[in-house]
């Protein structure tokens, strides 16, 4: 019995390590391997465990052990026969992923090592929603090969397995999920060989993905590596083919009969086959037939039945032809249609009984068909007719879905309805047609026709495509955008006016083209891409600058600033490269104040929505630059109009949720934050935001569950721990505040946002030395910043803030005419954002620190007035200290957390408590 190299340790073992006697490594101190060393102790009438212990005690894991490569292993979360899987974090990028290296005592094993770089060559080499992905393959500093994959939250099939026992229809959709995964991954040519529900594992939206691909095979290869395989896949769930011959060439039918074996189980709650032990089931799977699957849970529906029988046959070629029409059979059931696979119905008898008695078949065939001749010529014609009239009724079936009302955030039936009925009797003159009206939206219905609501409509109301709408008032008229999107294209898109009570009228007009447009054999595609995407250098400059922008860093935005003018270099008509151009340039003038580059963004961003006015790209972007800069109704309108001109995403609910809060209607923003979130792209992206929203409204105890999602589900970005820490120092706890500070924050060295808080809890707990440290470090790095960074920053610009410090240490010198300096460029700002609430704070407080008491009150107002609703912060900010004694400015502070108040009571249903992530 050999025990060498059975141990994983993540000690590095070079070619000149220390060797046993036996030849092997030595993997302790005392010169012994681990065989050598368990022998000696099993070996011995008297097992001498001093020596054993004084071996052990000399193993040395050091802690650079815990990384590697480029990841810090966090925990081990799985093993198997090869390989010993880790939740690790990215080193640069903090995301959480899952990682998979070879166990040590295979290291000179080469099969071994063959069939890891197999899997990791399959599962990188496939691209599918429902194919666990890989990030990076490589080479510990054992030279042991590893691969990084995405970390599956939900676990694994096997564990959730029962949910899915009284779910049919769950069961159902999910393996459709998994089978057109297989089904990518065999147009790939590669056949996975170990489908079982260990390795299908589930994200943390529950949906699917295949992993494990070690048994993989690509169809064409011609290595000896499978031939000599001794695993040959899990009892249970190959095929009787699989397992009479594992070296055989495998077929896409393995992986079917696999499928099918797992639909089985997840419906009766027991595989297939049952046994003592892995070659019983083995022999039964290959004599016998499967159990029908209603015999073990006579509820379920026949045609689920069929669907297992199909898959589990024992002769390949009877079962389907493809993972993918397997898929298409569990959809056809799960929109109520018939499925294709059937059983021996009587007329396939007949016809097998005619074959066998061709005389007497003749002689019934002939008398039949005379039989029925007249009948089938009486009923013939009216058949047809019947057929066209309903197929064209079908060609041409719309759904017409509930307006959104852009200024309520509520759906509009009655103009849905009235539009409907409009629509069905304008259709009806040109042809047979079918007009549907949606009383209860779906689920995830935002109004703004995405794709996923747009897809659940259409196939739950069996309709060609979904009508779909917005409304609004806009200069004394009501504007109505409309869209017409079918499954996979974009139909048409249609913007209205018209005074108000007569709109239903002009939707009129638009039953013509809309049957002509369903008309068309061949739907038109999605709208054109923008041109920088069918440009491959411009493709590529405007994918890095997107990437580069969203770490929002001062170094990182530099450059995605010069990948956007790369690509817009390349391809001067894209519009998407100057749309992402004005809102980089706009953040990194935020992150150090440059007002070059806030000039840019707001000349670029014009630019692009001049260039193309209904572009909807270019009208969000607008609207970030303008809210950012003072001009919010402006921005406003903006935000609405990407969403009329059909902007598809939850980033025009969440730029104009922003833009309501800059406004001073968190109240509002809380609704369009939780539209957002229906189809946010990663858990709790916008959780945070929402936690600012509901602190402004005094709401701090759902500000902190929204807050900790953020920390939980987003731990890259700082807003999280920011929010929470605000909730602190708010809440007159600056030592909390501190503490969350120090030990948090300090995890994001390249956030200038973190540092600024951590300035500003100092500076609101008058603890003056240490937050003119702080300011004046900022202050180096950005002389004009601070001011501009919302809640986290406090509306506190550096230069006013040092020089209330100043007045603090008794420094008269200069003060005021610092003070004087930062007054004017204040009121410059205003010049050109007369409105904006930040400017008009600061300038308050510049003011108040001057003693001019009376412009300071008058301001603080005009502030309120645009939309500052934080009554907290003016309690606790330094700069305001000459007015705490008045009377008005507390009376100033009362009125408007008593409106505050009123915001939260009016509209009771932003504070219900919501599931966050």
């Amino acid at each position: 019995m050999n025990f060498g190299g059975l141990t994983d340790s993540p000690a590095s073992f070079g070619n000149d390590a220390l060797r046993c006697r036996c030849g092997s490594i030595a993997r302790v101190g005392c010169g012994l391997c681990v065989s050598c060393l368990l022998q000696h102790g099993l070996h011995r009438e008297e097992p001498q465990m001093d020596s054993f212990d004084a071996a052990l005690a000399e193993i040395v894991i050091r802690d650079s052990d815990w990384r590697l490569g480029n990841y810090q292993i966090l925990e081990e979360i799985g093993r198997g026969g090869m390989g010993v899987i880790y939740r690790a974090r990215q080193r640069y990028s903090g995301r959480i992923i899952a990682l998979k290296r070879v166990l040590s005592y295979h290291r000179e094993s080469s099969e071994t090592l063959a069939r890891f770089h197999r899997e990791a060559k399959a599962a990188a080499s496939l691209d599918h929603p429902h194919i666990l992905p890989v990030y990076e393959v490589g080479l510990s500093e054992e030279d042991l090969p590893f691969f990084s994959m995405k970390f599956a939250s939900g676990g694994s099939l096997l564990h959730a397995r029962t949910v899915f026992r009284n779910e049919p229809r769950l069961a159902v959709h999910l393996l459709a999920k998994v089978a057109r995964g297989v089904e990518a991954a065999h147009s790939q040519g590669i056949v996975h060989r170990d489908l079982k529900p260990g390795n299908i594992l589930l994200d943390g939206r529950g949906e699917p993905l295949v992993s494990d691909f070690g048994l993989a095979k690509w169809l064409d290869t011609t290595s000896d590596l499978t031939r000599t395989l001794t695993i040959f896949g899990t009892p249970g769930y190959i095929a009787p083919e699989q397992a009479e011959s594992p070296a055989g060439n495998p077929a896409p039918a393995v992986d079917v009969y696999s499928l099918g074996a797992i639909l089985f189980e997840l419906l009766s709650g027991r595989p297939p086959f049952l046994g003592e032990h892995a070659i019983a089931v083995i022999r039964q799977a290959a004599e016998l037939p499967a159990p029908k699957l209603r015999s073990i849970a006579p509820a379920l529906d026949r045609d689920l039945e069929t669907i297992c029988v199909r898959c589990l046959e024992r002769d390949p070629v009877r079962r389907y032809r493809s993972a993918g029409d397997l898929a298409n059979d569990l959809e056809r059931w799960l929109e109520g249609r018939p499925i294709i696979a059937r059983p021996v119905l009587p007329p396939a008898r007949l016809w097998r009984w005619s074959r066998r008695n061709p005389r007497l078949a003749a002689s019934l065939s002939a008398c039949l068909a005379l039989g029925s001749a007249v009948v089938a010529r009486q009923s013939q014609t009216h058949r047809l007719e019947d057929a066209l009239r309903s197929n064209s009724a079908a060609a041409h079936s719309v759904a017409v879905l509930p307006f959104l009302d852009l200024d309520e955030i509520q759906p509009n039936r009655e103009l849905a309805s009235q539009a409907a009925a409009l629509l069905r009797q304008k259709m009806s003159i040109y042809g047979p047609s079918r007009v549907l009206t949606v009383k209860e939206p779906p689920a995830r219905w935002t109004g703004a026709a995405l794709q996923d609501e747009i897809e659940e409509t259409a196939r739950s109301t069996k309709s060609r495509a979904v009508f779909s709408g917005t409304c609004r008032r806009a200069n004394g008229k009501i504007r109505i955008s409309l869209h017409l999107v079918s499954e996979n294209a974009v139909l048409g898109d249609w913007l209205i006016e018209s005074e108000p009570g007569v709109a239903t009228q002009a939707i009129q007009g638009f039953g013509t083209p809309i049957y002509k447009l369903l008309d068309q054999s061949t739907a038109a595609a999605f709208p054109d891409e923008d041109p920088a995407m069918l440009n491959d250098r411009a493709r590529a400059f405007f994918t890095a600058g997107r990437d580069l922008m969203n770490r929002r860093t001062i170094s990182e935005m530099d450059r995605a600033i010069a990948c956007f003018e790369g690509a817009i270099r390349e391809e001067p008509r894209s519009i998407s490269a100057r749309s992402f151009l004005a809102m980089a340039c706009m953040g990194r003038d935020l992150l150090s104040a440059q007002p070059e580059l806030a000039q840019r963004a707001s000349e670029v961003g014009r630019e692009a929505v001049r260039l193309a006015p209904r572009n909807p790209t270019a009208q969000r972007a607008l609207c970030a630059v303008l809210v950012s800069y003072g001009s919010y109704r402006e921005a406003l309108e903006h935000g609405f109009q990407s969403i009329e001109f059909g902007d598809r995403s939850e980033r025009a609910f969440g730029q104009i949720a922003y833009t309501w809060k800059a406004l001073g209607r968190p109240d509002r923003a809380i609704l369009w934050y939780k539209k957002a979130k229906l189809s946010q792209h990663q858990p709790a992206d916008y959780d945070a935001l929402l936690g600012d929203c509901l602190a402004d409204l005094g709401a701090d105890q759902e500000a902190q569950q929204a807050y900790k999602s953020a920390t939980t589900f987003r731990p890259d970005q700082p807003e999280g721990w920011l929010g929470l820490a605000r909730l602190r120092l708010l809440a007159g706890d600056a030592d909390g505040a501190r503490d969350i500070c120090r030990s948090q924050l300090l995890h994001y060295p390249d956030a200038p946002i973190a540092k600024q808080f951590a300035a500003l809890v100092e500076f609101f707990a008058r603890n003056y030395g240490e937050a003119d440290r702080l300011y004046t470090e900022l202050e180096s790095n950005d002389p004009l910043g601070g001011g501009r960074d919302g809640a986290y920053g406090g509306a506190v610009d550096f230069r006013s803030a040092k020089a209330r410090i100043r007045i603090e240490f008794g420094d008269e010198v200069g003060v005021r005419a610092l003070l004087l300096d930062v007054l004017t460029v204040t009121k410059q700002k205003l010049v050109l954002a007369p409105n904006d609430a930040e400017t008009l704070y600061r300038l308050s407080a510049v003011e108040a620190m001057l003693d001019q008491s009376a412009d300071s009150l008058k301001d603080l107002k005009r502030a309120i007035n645009a939309g500052w609703v934080d009554y907290r912060s003016p309690r606790l900010d330094p700069r305001f200290d000459a007015l705490s004694a008045i009377p008005e400015f507390q009376t100033i502070l009362s009125e408007l957390a008593a409106h505050v108040a009123r915001l939260g009571r009016q509209s009771p249903a932003v504070l219900t408590a919501a599931t966050y992530n």
